[in-house]
This record gives C-alpha cells, sequence and structure tokens, in this order.
C-alpha cells in the first residue's frame, strides 16, 4: 500500500490506521502510530487515597520476589500507572476487538501525552506513545500534510493484563528510495521480558515518561520527544537509509539484568515465520556461573503460535523456562533483587 500524495490518499491511510484503534485490539496486525483522537480518558488524581502499605509476594508459584513495602508515590495514583502483578496466566483464545485507545487527558498536545487501551470494564490492557521527530533519534519531522510518516512508535501491551502475552512492540516509520512510506516496509520488532512479574505501568514526572516493565525495571522517556533517556533501555537513531533491504531494526537495546526474547520482521507481524533471538542478562555473569552461552536463536514457531490469535505458547515463567533449560541450556534470572525498579526502594 502506498501513500500518496493527493489529499484522497491521504485520507484513505488516516482512515486505515486509525481503524484498529477504534475496534479493537488484534497483537497479529501491524502497530499503527497513533492518530488524533475523540475521545479522552479522565485521569486526573482523584480524592481517593490509595492504600499506605501494599505487601505482597507478587510472583509465581517457584519464583518469588522479595516482599515489598511499598509506600504509593503522588504519581502512582494514576490508573494508568498502578504497579500490579498480571490479573491471570492464560490470554484469551481468540483475539478480542472490544478495547478502545483513548487519551491521558483533554486538553494536551498529542505529542506531549501517552495513549492508552482499556478493556470494556475499563482496565488499563496497554499504552503506547511515538517519537515524531525533530531530534536526535529522528531528524525528521513527522508532518501528515507533506505525507510525511517519519515516527518511532512503542506499544507496551498486556491483553486482559495476562502474564502470557505481555510485550512491547516498536515500529520505526522512514520512506523509501522515491520518498513514499509503505506498511509494506515497515521495520516492526516485537520484545518479550522476563521473568514476568508486574504488568507494564506509565506516569509522568518532572517532564519524564516513566514505563516499568514486567520485570520491575524502569525507562525513563522524555515526555515531549520520547526519546529514551535513561533507565534499562539504551537506544539508537531510526535508520533512514532510502535502501530498505540494508535498513536496519529499530535500534532500541535492553540493558537491564532480566532476559528478553526479540524477533524482527519488515512489514509483518515478527512473531510469524521468523527467527527469535532469546537474550541472557549479560557474558560476564554468566561465564561467571561457568555457562558457555548467553545468547539462543530459535524459529519463531517455537515460541508463538501461528495461526489465529498470535499467542506466546508459555503462559507461565516455570514452562518457559524448562524450554529454555533444554533447548538453550540456560534458564531465566531467579529472585534477582536488581531485577526490582528503583521507585519500589523509595
Amino acid at each position: 500500500m502506498v501513500v500518496g500524495r493527493t489529499f484522497h490518499y491521504v485520507l484513505l491511510l488516516s482512515a486505515f490506521l486509525a481503524f484498529p484503534q477504534s475496534c479493537g485490539t488484534n497483537p497479529a496486525s501491524l502497530p499503527p502510530t497513533p492518530m488524533p483522537l475523540i475521545e479522552a480518558a479522565d485521569a486526573e488524581p482523584t480524592d481517593a487515597v490509595a492504600p499506605e502499605i501494599a505487601s505482597a509476594r507478587l510472583g509465581q508459584k517457584g519464583w518469588e520476589v522479595p516482599e515489598l513495602l511499598v509506600e504509593p508515590l503522588a504519581r502512582d495514583i494514576l490508573p494508568e500507572s498502578i504497579l500490579d502483578a498480571p490479573d491471570r496466566d492464560l490470554a484469551p483464545a481468540a483475539t478480542k476487538y472490544d478495547t478502545v485507545l483513548v487519551a491521558r487527558m483533554s486538553g494536551t498536545p498529542l505529542n506531549s501525552v501517552w495513549e492508552y487501551r482499556t478493556d470494556p470494564q475499563g482496565k488499563v490492557v496497554g499504552f503506547e506513545f511515538s517519537n515524531r521527530g525533530g531530534n536526535r533519534i529522528l531528524p525528521q519531522r513527522y508532518n501528515i500534510d507533506q505525507n510525511h510518516f517519519f515516527t518511532r512508535d512503542f506499544q507496551f501491551r498486556f491483553e486482559d493484563r495476562a502474564r502470557q502475552d505481555m510485550h512491547l512492540f516498536l515500529t520505526d516509520w522512514a520512506p523509501s528510495r522515491d520518498r513514499q512510506f509503505r506498511l509494506s516496509e515497515l521495520m516492526n520488532s516485537v520484545i518479550y521480558f522476563f521473568p514476568r512479574t508486574y504488568v507494564p505501568a506509565i506516569t509522568e514526572t518532572a517532564g519524564r515518561s516513566i514505563v516499568t516493565l514486567p520485570t520491575g525495571e524502569e525507562v525513563e522517556f522524555d515526555a515531549k520527544t520520547h526519546e529514551v533517556l535513561g533507565g534499562v533501555f539504551s537506544e539508537g537513531p531510526v535508520d533512514l537509509n532510502p535502501d530498505k533491504t540494508a535498513r536496519k531494526f529499530a535500534g532500541v537495546s535492553y540493558t537491564g539484568k532480566g532476559l528478553v526474547v526479540r524477533a524482527n520482521a519488515r512489514g509483518t507481524d515478527p512473531r510469524l515465520g521468523t527467527m527469535a533471538t532469546i537474550i541472557t542478562p549479560s557474558q560476564a555473569a554468566h561465564a561467571e556461573k561457568g555457562i558457555g552461552s548467553y545468547q539462543c536463536r530459535v524459529p519463531s514457531t517455537e515460541l508463538w503460535e501461528q495461526e489465529g490469535a498470535v499467542r506466546f505458547k508459555f503462559s507461565t515463567d516455570e514452562e518457559f523456562d524448562r524450554y529454555l533449560v533444554s533447548r538453550c541450556g540456560f534458564g531465566l534470572p531467579r529472585n534477582d533483587a536488581d531485577l526490582m525498579s528503583a521507585s519500589l526502594a523509595q
């Protein structure tokens, strides 16, 4: 599909991108660039008093994390930023189309907020934002009037708030040699984080958007540009090479102490018919433990269902750990206190 130069094609593309957002969530579809919204959620702080102390073992059986005594911060009362354990292990067997994408607050410029998905019960099941250029990561600016769709999109998804399918979907948009933006040339990546102790959360403070990953670790983004500023992500520029065959996937790397699974694909879902890379925390850490390999490449067919809803095949960390030991010769990190988010220690 080619984004044309006429107003007719711009409207057509806008309708195409907005359709999956208004109709629901489809993990197997390509993630669109967030478009202007017509619905806004009231996410302002209320007078409700949060519990003074939260104490729980949030890990799965056999994967408990140290007991946490957490005094909630002022930023943590927003509905999309509550740090909590997954509601269940299994995601729905079939894809649902009943989620709604809404803005965090009304009256705020689009490029300075995130958007989040809610289910019919009002629970948050995902959030997303885009770097729209004019910065070191993406010098070119997004401008729909000029057919410039430059973006780096971050979509954190956790359908049904289930442990099974919590993931980050990354997309880099860049034009080809003829300066056209084609859906078939989107640089898509999917990343799963382990251990899966928490449902991802997001909040804003002091001009920064703070994302908590399933491992409990944090990533800091510039609240306006959505560049990575710190935490357990490092980030390189969007590859604007007009030669699509030489273009690289999103230069976003995980630097934390958990384990990640990543797959890449141009123009399609990276979880279908590809090779996935499983990366353990660090080569040095595993060398100390006598583990020779710290990276493992496997067919995506071993990790994700290839028909129907694209679900990760291992709904619990215990199941995935057994697979890793058998297939790759290493398992998941266990009870590592360094995985706990820094904010939990405050």
